[in-house]
């Protein structure tokens, strides 16, 4: 959904097709020639290119739409406070799922092994969103200024430890999530994805 509200944000022209989650993954029919980690989103371009990786997605909209502006521009003194913050996001919280979430992956199949890994990688991720906490300024990311860190946020904090956990321990994150949904684009992807309202 994080890249579908850039979409929207941008008033660009896009066909979405749904994939079922079961198959998701490596194996994924759907997705295989295309990504073969089989993940959403994927994105082919109008010239039949393929791009996967939410961040690279983003920065790809920043460039085509910067009017939306999703990403601080290069002059821009929060730049570097973006790019830090954003990368930090892909490449440090998102693996903490990518291990966890089917971690007998991992461990050649010990349960036992597997388990341990998704409450270690669980640990890590509350120990990751605290400083994204502490850096979060309020009452987006940046500060006054929407940018797609927040569409991060948006969804993320309904991943684990869920929303009550962000409620209680990562309040500006958790505020930050809901405030993105003042925005028409992301309030109409999120009743596209839950049409009965349940993000759970």
């Amino acid at each position: 959904m994080i890249v579908e509200a850039a979409i929207a944000l941008c008033d660009a022209e896009v066909e979405i097709i749904d994939v079922e989650w079961d198959d998701l993954g490596w194996s994924s029919a759907a997705l295989g020639e295309l990504n073969p980690l089989g993940q959403l989103p994927t994105l082919v371009l109008p010239d039949g290119s393929v791009m996967t990786e939410s961040a690279a997605m983003l920065m790809h909209l920043h460039d085509a739409y910067p009017q939306a502006q999703l990403i601080p521009t290069a002059s821009d003194p929060e730049r570097n406070t973006f790019l830090r913050w954003f990368v930090f996001l892909v490449a440090a919280v998102y693996p903490t799922f990518t291990y966890g979430d089917v971690p007998k992956r991992w461990v050649g199949g010990d349960a036992e092994a597997g388990a341990r890994l998704e409450a270690g990688t669980d640990d890590h991720r509350k120990d990751l969103d605290a400083q994204l906490e502490e850096a979060a300024a309020g009452p987006w990311f940046l500060g006054d200024r929407f940018c797609a860190i927040d569409l991060y946020l948006w969804v993320m904090r309904w991943w684990r430890p869920g929303p009550e956990w962000f409620a209680e321990h990562c309040p500006k994150l958790s505020a930050i999530g809901e405030r993105a949904l003042t925005l028409p684009a992301v309030t109409s992807v999120q009743g596209r994805n839950f049409p009965d309202g349940d993000t759970e």
